[in-house]
């Protein structure tokens, strides 16, 4: 998603809000997807770790639907198809790469800045940079205790 970081009109704020909405909402659907096969593997606290992923970015889907309809726009119903994996390292590495790639958090927070003119979906959007940055803060964390420790010294961590 690439959005221009001057002042949105009504309609661009909609659509922006409704593609997070729909990327959120998916990237939950795969969270949960993982967090049941890392349990079912053993790995209970990652498998912890992969729930409250996919509640946070549920609930950032949900405020970013009650936002569409409070500006007085449609909500859409969508679904960007998502990775799953069956190891947690690869799991790790794709987040990791997204980051990277995507660049969220900087994109997120040129989209808040633009908002001057709404400071309830700038703070919305604020709200997102927040969790955004925290997750890949303990990818980041986590990528670095693989390369230190190994990854099946790694894998008996998360056993549980």
């Amino acid at each position: 998603m690439i959005w221009r970081y001057v002042i949105m009109t009504l309609d661009e704020k909609i659509k922006m809000l409704n593609d997070y909405a729909i990327a959120w909402y998916s990237s939950s659907q795969a969270d949960y997807i993982h967090e049941a096969t890392f349990r079912a593997q053993g790995f209970g606290k990652f498998a912890d770790r992969c729930k409250e992923e996919g509640d946070e970015e549920l609930e950032e889907a949900r405020n970013c639907t009650k936002r569409v309809i409070e500006l007085g726009g449609q909500p859409v119903i969508g679904y960007t198809e998502q990775p799953i994996f069956s190891e947690i390292k690869d799991l790790l590495k794709d987040w990791d790469d997204g980051f990277k790639e995507y660049k969220g958090v900087e994109e997120l927070e040129k989209i808040a800045a633009s908002l001057t003119d709404d400071s309830i979906t700038r703070k919305l959007v604020e709200s997102f940079v927040e969790c955004e940055a925290e997750h890949r803060t303990w990818v980041a964390q986590h990528m670095g205790i693989i390369e230190r420790i190994g990854y099946e010294n790694y894998l008996i961590e998360q056993l549980g």
